[in-house]
């Protein structure tokens, strides 16, 4: 019995070992808590007027979207903040690909939304609005809570979400330009596509 329970113990730290300096030796993929980290994702338009916000895989591979998040402020909020959205298991975002996800207020009839709005899925689907004439602050968050990256217009002033008079113009978007490395101006819209032209600076005053 005493020989059982050496060899046991033995085999054991053995399997330990080798999983170790191999995890995946069992062909179950990575392990826990090691999937391909989320980076490369930019946020790279947005729209007040169509409520949408996309997101840009500026890399060659796709990336899994499972535990990215965005975080919009607001000083109406807990905290000043709150998590409006995060990819579930299975979403995934292409190598040099696009994301749209689109406001709740697009069904909310108190929004003036259209309660029979279809969206691609409940996953394309991110809490609140969005406003092109009121100081935003949004961020862009991976599973690991590292920052990949931010839209901000304007200053916190009175509070985020909160301060009104920005320069609104229905007909453009927020657009990085140049595509998905560039900083945001207004531009036509592209949602779903490479960015176009600058045709406006951003502006990050209130009009008087």
């Amino acid at each position: 019995m005493k020989k059982f329970f050496v060899f046991a113990a033995a085999a054991a730290f053995a399997l330990v070992a080798c999983n170790k300096e191999n995890p995946t030796v069992d062909g179950s993929g990575n392990g826990d808590g090691d999937k391909t980290k989320a980076t490369g994702i930019v946020l790279n338009e947005l729209s007040g007027e169509e409520k949408y916000i996309e997101l840009y895989n500026a890399t060659d591979k796709e990336v899994s979207l499972e535990g990215v998040y965005l975080v919009k402020y607001d000083s109406t909020k807990d905290g000043g903040k709150s998590t409006t959205w995060e990819g579930k298991a299975g979403m995934k975002i292409a190598a040099n690909g696009y994301v749209v996800l689109e406001s709740s207020d697009l069904a909310d009839v108190d929004e003036g939304g259209d309660p029979n709005y279809e969206y691609e899925s409940e996953n394309h689907k991110f809490k609140g609005g969005l406003s092109g004439k009121k100081n935003v602050f949004i961020e862009l968050y991976n599973a690991d809570n590292e920052k990949l990256s931010e839209f901000k217009r304007g200053s916190e002033g009175a509070g985020w979400n909160q301060v009104k008079g920005y320069l609104e113009k229905k007909e453009y978007s927020f657009s990085r330009v140049p595509n998905g490395t560039g900083d945001f101006a207004f531009a036509l819209p592209t949602k779903g596509a490479e960015n176009g032209a600058k045709v406006l600076d951003l502006t990050h005053t209130p009009e008087m």
